[in-house]
């Protein structure tokens, strides 16, 4: 096995000064997001602007955060950090940002240092990391707010691949520091996101492919506690992703694992092609379901046949790409559909994977060899040129695909012309319409939507599909309730709870309408279902109270 350690290199890297530029290019290429507003209609309303547990740092409230699942996930510590930013930033969106784009610079931070650990002072090892800091596809994960989970569980996962290294290079009673911080940042990321828990995966990898251990044993038996560790957490990512916990758990797609797994397969194609070339991305993409075996799954699976070649060569020419290389395929795994979850394609999905593509971009665009053959021939700075205006189109496309997350209007008005024929992204762009108050362009939107529910009378509709269009009827509802047609909005908050009667927003929303109308007692019991189902929404609490005292008063005038 060829080791790239053992090349001599002349170009340096180690220094202060890598670490600064790195910092300083990603802040200047993300700076622009801090203008930003937060999405009113994707989980940052849930997890940040209704959400009291957030409103500031308390013992009470760390408590509530590790005492329940929040929008059908277990990841207290990702509540904790809003904590910490409404104490610093108040409600401003801007600073929550802020905090997203310091973890991300934090992140390729640790990653710079780990493949300088792991591969040596290489002139590559700068460039994969400038590759993962300003690659397109991380957007999603850096400029969303609610993304703060996979930037927190991205941190504290280098941080356990680090201790870990320094375990196995330590001897005695610093070894075992380092093993317990090693494990100590295991369960951290595993409270920050569950996808944290490949872990255990990769350092097996980094025995088998920097330290050369064959020995079954040897390469499992100090993983063990990691596998427990992780198992544990699995369990729970299962359970809070029930549709019960309003979770993203559903049913097989094509209503079986087979007809799954041949979705998936496409799927995998369109992530490589992201990533040589990000064009198109999208906060949705329009994925095919496929029961049966046609040319794109055919195409997939030929693909997938020849990484697995490709990948036996790299395992026995070079392990320490082999390493990367399998570490880009397990950091699918969690989202691969192996536990089936609503979103087939995201790129958010691809942030863990990107540690693997950029060392191996990084690597076969600027690999030791060739720099050492170019230096002597004196034509490294015409190749350095032409690497930079790589680095350079790929941040000009994050810059602008940053501008699309601007607000929840701008976001799903992108997806609507990406997905036209999707219902969800009309549903989101109406609501993002509804929020800026453009109230007849939402109500276009939301028909649009509905134009494409299904006939649910006939049953075996799923239930996730039902509470998307409960969702859309509601909206719809708003959106008339806010022009003062009340009677067509009641009829929508109607649809709406027939279809997810656990739906508290539209209780609320169709307790406010008839309150409008006159009909108070009609009312009281639609704010009283609203507040069973969603105790902690303070609106729904002093609303139920105003009913009850106004009732009391006598000061009611029924139609």
């Amino acid at each position: 096995m060829a080791d790239s350690r053992t090349l001599h290199v002349p170009a340096k890297i180690k220094g202060v000064f890598p670490v600064l530029l790195l910092a300083a290019v990603s802040l200047a290429a993300y700076w622009s997001a801090t203008g930003h507003e937060f999405l009113v209609n994707w989980d940052d309303l849930q997890y940040v602007l209704e959400n009291p547990q957030v409103k500031g740092f308390s013992l009470e409230h760390v408590a509530s955060a590790f005492a329940s699942y929040h929008v059908g996930n277990y990841a207290p510590l990702h509540l904790v950090s809003y904590m910490l930013d409404f104490e610093v930033w108040g409600l401003r969106a801007s600073g929550f940002i802020f905090t997203n784009i310091l973890l991300h610079t934090l992140n390729g931070l640790f990653f710079f240092l780990l493949l300088l650990r792991l591969s040596g002072d290489r002139v590559w090892v700068f460039f994969a990391s400038l590759i993962f800091l300003l690659h397109p596809v991380q957007v999603e994960s850096v400029v969303w707010v609610s993304q703060r989970k996979t930037l927190l569980a991205m941190a504290f996962f280098l941080g356990g691949v680090h201790f870990y290294a320094s375990y196995k290079e330590k001897g005695g009673r610093r070894a075992g520091q380092y093993y317990a911080f090693s494990l100590s940042s295991f369960l951290l990321a595993l409270l920050s996101k569950s996808v944290a828990v490949i872990l255990p995966a990769i350092l097996v990898l980094h025995d088998l492919c920097f330290l050369g251990e064959k020995d079954i044993r040897k390469l499992l038996v100090d993983k063990i506690p990691y596998i427990a560790v992780g198992a544990a957490f699995g369990f729970l990512a299962v359970v809070s992703h029930s549709a019960e916990r309003l979770g993203g758990g559903t049913t097989w797609h094509g209503g079986s694992p087979y007809a799954t797994f041949l979705t998936m397969l496409p799927v995998l194609m369109r992530y490589l092609g992201l990533i040589l070339w990000p064009a198109d991305l999208s906060a949705y993409y329009d994925i095919p379901v496929k029961t049966a075996p046609d040319r794109e799954v055919a195409a997939a699976a030929l693909l997938i046949v020849l990484l697995i070649l490709a990948g036996w060569a790299l395992y026995r020419r070079r392990r320490d790409l082999f390493f990367w290389y399998v570490l880009f395929f397990v950091g699918l795994l969690p989202v691969s559909q192996i536990v089936p979850i609503v979103t087939l394609m995201n790129d958010r999905y691809l942030y863990f994977p990107m540690l693997g593509a950029s060392a191996l971009l990084g690597f076969a665009f600027l690999r030791d060899e060739v720099w050492a053959t170019l230096v002597r021939s004196r034509q490294h700075t015409a190749v350095a040129v032409l690497l930079l205006l790589v680095v350079g189109a790929f941040t000009v496309t994050t810059v602008a695909r940053i501008g699309v997350w601007q607000d929840s209007r701008t976001l799903w008005a992108d997806a609507v012309r990406k997905a036209p024929y999707v219902a969800l992204t009309h549903d989101a762009y109406g609501e993002g319409l509804l929020a800026r108050g453009e109230i007849d362009e939402a109500i276009g939107q939301f028909q649009v939507a509905l134009s494409r529910e299904p006939d649910f009378s006939g049953g075996g509709i799923g239930a996730g599909l039902r509470a998307a269009f409960a969702n859309t009827h509601n909206n719809l509802g708003a959106a008339y309730g806010t022009k003062g047609m009340h009677d067509r909005a009641i009829e929508q908050f109607a649809i709406a709870i027939r279809l997810n009667p656990r739906l508290a927003e539209a209780h609320f929303n169709q307790g406010n309408a008839l309150m409008q109308k006159g009909s108070v007692e009609e009312a009281l019991r639609s704010f009283e279902i609203a507040c069973r189902l969603n105790p902690s929404n303070p609106a729904y609490a002093a609303n139920l109270r105003g009913t009850r005292e106004i009732l009391k008063a006598g000061n009611v005038t029924n139609p």
